[in-house]
């Protein structure tokens, strides 16, 4: 299997030692939050405390800081669901990640929120160093032009081929696994065709599928034994969310 460093070219060009900012200031946090978030696309506060293991008071006075600071602001989404922390074009200006502000639609919330917790999961699994957001693997491909966490699904008209892109990504031990977060159910046919398109690419060691419990996860597990696709893809149940 021929497999190829993802760079981190596109993301986090600015690190502490470039924007001169003293490692244990207040300052320092505040950039590291904002680095997160602007990788992420965007996330709850409680997913915020969890990352940095801050208080409650804590995390409301630094994230405060940062939206007055025209660094951070709240999105607030549908009833019962927690409002959302993006990066400002500032924010992505302070931190140098090259990404655009994140678009969130109300149908999504659920899923940036879904992808955030995995994030954290795999983070604790496999390093902080390690995890690639969609977007991140998106900027990668479109700069390196090759696929890093995409398997391909067919062929358009010009000969352009129609890309699957993961959710996330771990990049570990020299190979790259694509990371799948399922909420709801998708058609069985498009479903196994992602799989199969998964078991065969070559771009990734393997793909791990996060699946909300019940008919979501049983309809991943079905595709993957119809495609026989096993030996490379696995199931996995989503974490509890996090804490607004």
């Amino acid at each position: 299997m021929t497999q190829h460093a993802p760079t981190q070219a596109t993301i986090g060009r600015s690190p502490l030692a470039v924007v001169r900012i003293p490692l244990r200031s207040s300052a320092a946090r505040d950039w590291q939050i904002v680095h997160w978030v602007a990788r992420m696309g965007a996330v709850t506060v409680g997913q915020l405390r969890a990352r940095f293991e801050l208080g409650r008071t804590v995390a409301y006075r630094r994230i405060a800081a940062c939206i007055a600071a025209g660094l951070l602001e709240r999105i607030d989404t549908l009833r019962g669901q927690p409002a959302l922390i993006r990066s400002t074009r500032r924010g992505f200006r302070f931190t140098g990640v090259g990404l655009r502000i994140a678009e969130i639609r109300p149908e999504l919330v659920g899923h940036w929120i879904a992808c955030a917790d995995v994030a954290l999961l795999l983070e604790a699994e496999f390093g902080q160093g390690a995890i690639l957001s969609e977007r991140e693997i998106r900027a990668l491909e479109t700069e390196e032009q090759r696929a890093v966490a995409s398997a391909v699904l067919g062929e358009r008209p010009d000969g352009s081929k129609i890309l699957h892109r993961a959710d996330l990504a771990v990049y570990a031990q020299g190979q790259v696994t694509a990371i799948e977060v399922e909420l709801t159910p998708k058609s069985p046919q498009r479903l196994e065709a992602i799989v199969r398109a998964w078991r065969r690419t070559r771009t990734v060691a393997g793909v791990r599928y996060y699946a909300w419990p019940g008919a979501v996860s049983a309809g991943v597990e079905r595709a993957i034994t119809t495609t026989h696709a096993g030996a490379r893809v696995e199931v996995r149940a989503l974490p509890d969310c996090a804490e607004a």
